[in-house]
């Protein structure tokens, strides 16, 4: 498999949480469900779902999709590493967006989804238990 379709099919979870009670959880056994390799990002957590964590979205491999489970003011000042490495789309979950952050976004080439990456995927978020 070329390194360009292995992008395509990686997804990115900035702010990947291991309580299985989060919507950043839910998203990261979605995509796996999916058949996406899903590569979590947390500053603090070691492990996601038995996935390893990559504290810093700089240090994540490249991939066209990513997920934003953080707070827009956290995402702003680190937006531009997502161009980095290859992203050219974000999903901008409930709670992680702002007008200022789509706006800065779009200027850096990438499309902003405003909206739930799990809906948009077509699945809820009720499937995936909170235990």
């Amino acid at each position: 498999m070329s390194s360009a379709a292995v992008e395509k099919k990686r997804v990115i979870v900035l702010g990947a949480s291991p309580k299985r009670n989060r919507f950043s959880n839910k998203a990261v056994r979605c995509y796996q469900e999916l058949g996406y390799e899903v590569v979590p990002v947390h500053p603090a957590a070691d492990e996601v779902e038995g996935l390893p964590v990559v504290a810093k979205l700089a240090d994540a491999p490249r991939a066209q999709l990513l997920l934003s489970y953080v707070r827009p003011e956290l995402l702003l000042p680190i937006v531009s590493a997502a161009a980095d490495i290859g992203v050219r789309r974000i999903f901008l979950n409930p709670g992680a967006d702002s007008d200022e952050l789509a706006e800065k976004i779009r200027a850096l080439g990438i499309e902003p989804l405003r909206h739930c990456a799990i809906v948009a995927a077509g699945r809820s978020p009720s499937e995936f238990p909170d235990e």
